[in-house]
């Protein structure tokens, strides 16, 4: 059985295939003007490399920021939006608000709707709060707007009428009319998409997915026609946001779903691999070379968000709650109007990329200034795939940082470093300080190209024990794709006091949405065994304008269970907020249910310790900084590709590989796993999955 997952990332695209005796990996970089063209060219190339037969893959698993980079540079479809008379403008009322970190700053401008004003239509009709018709839908009107738009030349539609969740039947009326006269536009209904109350939030999900549609179903139809030359075309898995996979054809129902895409399967590789490790609380750093993406996974499990923005866009579809900054390997230092001195959010990118990439970057990067430092290799990266010129580097940062603020040029790229790892330790917060969740019981698990440079700092900075850094960091999230599984999640609004409600009500609502996922698993071609249902609940104390998400029993529902969700609901809200109000009533707002489509993964097995002495691995020294050590000092330089479970390496010292650097500072030390991971911390690692140790 053979896997392949292949990950695009705003520097490089990364492919891996898995299977029972290798894992075999290649980076090449991304192609941001057209993504499909990185992600074909190294699945070809690994295929052909390795002799791969199609008839023994099993799956190619993608990862893709089309979605996302067509939000971000506003490229998406001429999207028109109906909704219900006197709605037209709930995407510029929206909350009234602005986000934290613009609470003082009387400049800021909320981004504009993605549909402009001269795009949006209201149709007559009106359905109450209890579902009932109290307006009918004005089909005439519908059929003459259908003809404005067939001439306005819209491409995608997104309707959007009050209180469809409870009475779809209008909108479902209003596709119909508007397909016979625009059969080639594509059409997305708020009660498809997103059957929640909250018309704002309703409308933004739903026009979300509208304007993706064209981008995302031309590229995955791309894909799939590139694939059917490799006889790959029915093998093909894209990954959702939730963290599991999606059929092309059902992803193509709901674009929204993949805004997330990329960096779900990072976190999805890092619950598995810590799990093997021997960790199951972790946090996840992923840092490649435009962003920084943290997850927190506690007792296995990634946190799951049913809310959140994108570029101030609300989009309420399920996902992995992962923070996203602008801190990557390519993110740019400057000054800003007062001197100060700054690291991202804007990046380098794959063209030109870091000053010492040679590719004419001028602007010094992260990657730049750990050159000068002398973490990164000053003469290439992966494997000698890629020249580096650390003169460039070194005249990049004198000329736009060391120079303007009188610092010599290790003390200017010392705060390049220092900054941007502030900042990432800031992201570290939100996920988890801000959660209710103490940083000190997790490991903190990195990877991505630039991850494990920066690792061992931030875990001293946060008091975090222990760092993991997986044996291929840089390709983690492509690892990701192959270990996941067919999800697919589905809602639906119910409003009503927990205490009180009708059980059988909630147990035929249960069964209805599980009957859906019932449905789409078989269209997937799920066995009825590997087929997994998890029940969710959003509640809140009644007059509160916030929910919490908490799991719900399976099976049949009656009061025991109730007692427990209610209990589950208190003891989150304690850790969440540091109080909780049993004396309170608790109302139930959604139903959820996450239909899970499990599919077979390969099962590693713990690898028996070798003789070899680690000094073996050891190619070199070079002076790195290690601010605690006062300052540039020798390390050790070893080839990870020589480590052996049961090694141990003492700081100070860098760990080279193709994909990442490992950089061990004094006093710690990193301890090579059954697994071949990196557990870097204060002491030896206990040797979690050898079957026999070999301490050198």
């Amino acid at each position: 059985m053979t896997k392949v997952g292949i990950d695009i990332g705003g520097t490089f695209t990364d492919v891996i295939l898995l299977d029972e005796q290798r894992t075999v990996t290649y980076k090449l970089p991304s192609t941001p003007d057209n993504p499909a063209q990185a992600a074909l060219e190294g699945l070809a190339t690994l295929v052909a490399r390795e002799g791969i037969a199609p008839a023994t893959v099993a799956m190619v698993a993608h990862g893709t920021t089309v979605a996302t980079n067509t939000v971000i540079q506003r490229k998406g479809a001429k999207t028109a939006l109906i909704t219900t008379h006197g709605f037209r403008d709930v995407l510029e009322i929206a909350r009234l608000g602005r986000p934290p970190e613009a609470i003082y700053d009387i400049q800021f401008a909320t981004p504009p709707p993605l549909v402009p004003r001269h795009l949006r239509f209201e149709v007559r009709e009106r359905v109450n709060y209890r579902g009932q018709v109290t307006q009918p839908l004005d089909e005439a009107e519908v059929v003459q707007l259908a003809r404005h738009l067939r001439a306005a030349q819209i491409e995608a539609v997104a309707v959007c009428l009050l209180y469809s969740f409870l009475h779809p039947e209008h909108e479902r009326t209003v596709k119909r009319l508007l397909q016979g006269e625009l059969p080639q536009v594509e059409i997305f209904l708020s009660s498809d998409i997103l059957p929640e109350r909250r018309e704002y939030e309703r409308t933004s999900t739903t026009v979300i997915a509208a304007y993706l549609a064209p981008a995302v179903t031309h590229y995955i139809r791309h894909m799939q026609g590139e694939l059917a030359r490799l006889s790959l075309q029915d093998k093909f898995y894209i990954m959702q946001s939730n963290g599991g996979l999606n059929t092309p054809e059902t992803a193509m129902l709901n674009p929204a779903t993949m805004v997330l895409s990329g960096p779900a399967g990072g976190a999805i590789a890092a619950a598995y691999l810590g799990e093997l490790a021997g960790f199951r609380d972790l946090i996840s750093v992923d840092m490649g070379g435009t962003s920084f993406d943290v997850c927190l996974i506690r007792h296995g499990e990634q946190l799951l968000s049913t809310e959140t923005k994108v570029f101030e866009h609300p989009l309420n579809v399920p996902m992995l709650d992962i923070h996203t900054i602008g801190a990557g390997g390519g993110s740019l230092a400057w000054l800003d109007a007062g001197g100060g001195l700054r690291v991202g959010p804007h990046s380098a990118g794959a063209h030109p990329g870091p000053a010492c990439y040679g590719q004419g970057g001028m602007e010094p990067t992260v990657t730049d200034a750990n050159v000068v430092l002398g973490f990164l290799n000053p003469a290439y990266l992966l494997g000698g795939g890629m020249s580096i010129e650390p003169s460039l580097a070194a005249a990049a940062i004198r000329r736009a940082i060391g120079q303007p603020l009188g610092l010599l040029l290790p003390e200017a790229a010392e705060g390049i470093y220092r900054i941007i790892n502030a900042t990432m330790a800031g992201a570290i917060r939100v996920i988890s300080v801000e959660k209710g969740y103490d940083p000190r019981e997790f490991a903190l698990i990195a990877f991505g190209g630039a991850g494990p440079v920066h690792a061992a700092e931030l875990a001293e900075e946060m008091a975090i024990p222990w760092v993991l850094v997986p044996r291929h960091p840089g390709i983690t999230s492509a690892a990701g794709l192959v270990l996941a599984e067919l999800l697919h999640d589905y809602v639906q609004t119910l409003v009503a006091e927990l205490s009180g409600l009708d059980l059988r009500r909630w147990n035929k609502l249960y069964g209805a949405l599980e009957a859906r996922g019932n449905l789409n698993l078989g269209r997937d071609r799920v066995p009825a065994s590997d087929r997994l249902f998890q029940r969710l609940a959003d509640l809140k104390y009644v007059g509160q304008g916030y929910h919490l998400t908490v799991p719900v029993p399976g099976g049949l529902l009656g009061e025991p269970e109730r007692r427990m969700v209610l209990e589950r609901f208190h003891a989150r809200h304690e850790q969440l907020y540091g109080f909780a109000a049993p004396e309170e009533p608790v109302e139930l707002v959604n139903v959820r249910v996450r239909a899970v489509g499990r599919l077979p993964r390969l099962q590693p097995a713990a690898m028996t310790a070798g003789p070899q002495d680690p000094r073996a691995a050891q190619v070199g020294e070079r002076t790195a900084f290690f601010r605690r050590a006062g300052g540039m000092i020798r390390a050790r330089v070893h080839d990870r590709t020589w480590l052996r479970p049961g090694h141990v390496i003492e700081g100070p010292a860098i760990v080279e590989q193709l994909d990442s650097t490992t950089v061990i500072p004094p006093e710690m030390s990193a301890t090579v796993d059954g697994y071949e991971n990196l557990v870097v911390g204060r002491a030896v690692w206990r040797q979690h999955g050898l079957r026999r140790s070999n301490h050198v």
